[in-house]
């Protein structure tokens, strides 16, 4: 059996000012057939998945095409995405294969076409109508009515932090495999429920509405189905700040039958709109979170600026936590991750170690979310931004950050960086020089998925809100697709 991979992962913040390019993919996962393999194998990815799931089928064949990610960040130039969709859509190495398995996540936006995905899966099928494709998607998939037709089978993380991304890999080449071997006729039905679930409680390592959501779907599955495959279903949220038509939150469902399929649908698309007001955020903000001093008792403390949180597409730029972290009398030794200031690296780097520096930190690129902070800084350290995941989530994976410095500035350590990546693993730290278990205070642009490494290690984890692209107050960000009811949780709307 020959299954062609392809990979299209990359989550587009609408109101970010930094363009994705093909640089971005190239410094993250750029690459196609045995590179592809090399690169992703040992690997928690949906294509390190892939790979531990091939070599448990023995019969199976594996052919890599195009795989591509880049880190989130604003729409992708539309010419790139052009030449990704003909590269996969065309290849040559994907003639005759039995099985199509799409890595994709939901969220992509090219600077022209909205819904580059839904493009990608139409020139597939143009090429291949009548073959089994299975895509897995990110919780935070935006998905077109269009794209779930498409599809024969479709899977989507169920954890977040997302530390299951090679099980919706795996699970996905299951049910294509048993496609395949059975000549089963499935489809994949969408449900939305016209509503934008926001992520800050979405959190599944804990009780919280998702958890509830994920356990009600799984429940109902086994219900309708018994011990059969299908129907399976799969909730997902969308993504809070791509501002196209097909944001919107639901389910999908794998079936052979339509009837138990669409009956699944129902009833955990109902499930979550019961549900809906539990995910309403309600940060504080960060003067009011610094003025609390929670670390004055000893408590090893956290504070996440989720609004400019890279994972959500922010731009690694904005100052408020750090304009208000000057005022406040942080701890020796704490710690702010980061700024994107390739500029500011660059000087660092030719100053050399021990260097003082007159620089301006924040708003280099956005000046809508607050002016730039002046300061005094001295060089501790400078590195080439070269590490390797070493903690849950996408463990494996070399990253790439560009050179980076280490500053010392006011009482703080402050990382800056040429590309922007959310400090999620302990791997970052080191990097820099820093034991992320001797921080008394860190202050890091970044939300849930920093729980998946550091969880257990701060005695306080305390989100705060700011200006930010990715802010919790999204009806400060100027929407234009998506209608405004979808962000109101506290109606019940029933269909």
């Amino acid at each position: 059996m020959r299954i062609g991979i392809a990979r299209l992962w990359h989550e587009a913040n609408s109101f970010s000012v930094c363009q994705t390019k093909l640089e971005h993919f190239e410094a993250r996962e750029w690459c196609r057939g045995d590179e592809a393999a090399v690169l992703y194998r040992n690997t928690s990815t949906e294509p390190g998945g892939a790979l531990s799931w091939a070599a448990m089928h023995p019969d199976v064949e594996l052919v890599f095409s195009r795989c591509a990610s880049a880190a989130p960040a604003g729409p992708v130039e539309q010419t790139l995405l052009d030449r990704l969709t003909a590269e996969i859509a065309e290849d040559p190495a994907l003639t005759g294969i039995d099985g199509l398995y799409l890595s994709l996540h939901g969220a992509c936006i090219g600077t022209v076409d909205p819904d580059p995905e839904t493009t990608l899966v139409a020139a597939l099928r143009r090429r291949f109508p009548e073959l089994p494709i299975a895509a897995s998607f990110d919780m935070h998939a935006c998905i077109a009515p269009e794209l779930a037709g498409m599809l024969n089978a479709a899977t989507v993380y169920r954890t977040y932090p997302h530390i299951d991304m090679a099980e919706a890999a795996r699970d996905a080449l299951d049910m294509l495999a048993h496609i395949i071997r059975n000549g089963v006729q499935s489809r994949v039905l969408l449900k939305t429920i016209d509503r934008i679930l926001p992520s800050f409680n979405m959190r599944t390592d804990g009780p919280g509405p998702m958890l509830d959501i994920e356990k009600e779907a799984r429940a109902a599955g086994l219900k309708i189905g018994g011990k059969s495959l299908f129907p399976v279903a799969y909730p997902f949220a969308s993504f809070a700040y791509a501002d196209v038509p097909q944001a919107n939150s639901g389910v999908l469902v794998t079936c052979e039958d339509r009837y138990q399929g669409q009956a699944l649908a129902d009833h955990v698309a109902g499930y979550m709109r019961g549900t809906q007001a539990r995910f309403q955020p309600d940060l504080p903000s960060a003067e009011a979170v610094l003025a609390g001093r929670p670390w004055a008792d000893g408590s090893r403390v956290a504070i996440l600026e989720p609004a400019d949180n890279p994972l959500s597409g922010g731009i690694g730029d904005t100052p408020g936590l750090f304009r208000a972290a000057m005022n406040a009398e942080l701890p020796d030794g704490s710690v702010f991750a980061f700024f994107s200031a390739p500029e500011i690296v660059a000087e660092a780097h030719r100053a050399g170690i021990g260097a003082e520096l007159d620089i301006s930190l924040g708003a280099r690129l956005d000046v809508r979310f607050g002016k730039p902070v002046a300061c005094r800084a001295e060089v501790l350290r400078i590195t080439d931004g070269r590490f390797q995941n070493e903690d849950a989530m996408e463990r494996g994976m070399k990253v790439d950050l560009g050179p980076t410095a280490l500053l010392h500035v006011g009482n703080l350590r402050v990382i800056v960086t040429t590309g922007c990546q959310s400090p999620n693993d302990s791997a970052y730290f080191r990097l820099h020089g820093i034991e992320i278990d001797d921080v008394p205070v860190l202050l890091a642009k970044a939300k849930n998925h920093f729980r998946a490494a550091f969880g257990n290690r701060f005695d306080v984890i305390q989100s705060c809100e700011t200006l930010g692209p990715a802010m919790a107050d999204v009806s400060k960000l100027p929407f234009r697709n998506v209608p405004r009811e979808r962000f109101n949780l506290k109606e019940q709307r029933v269909t």
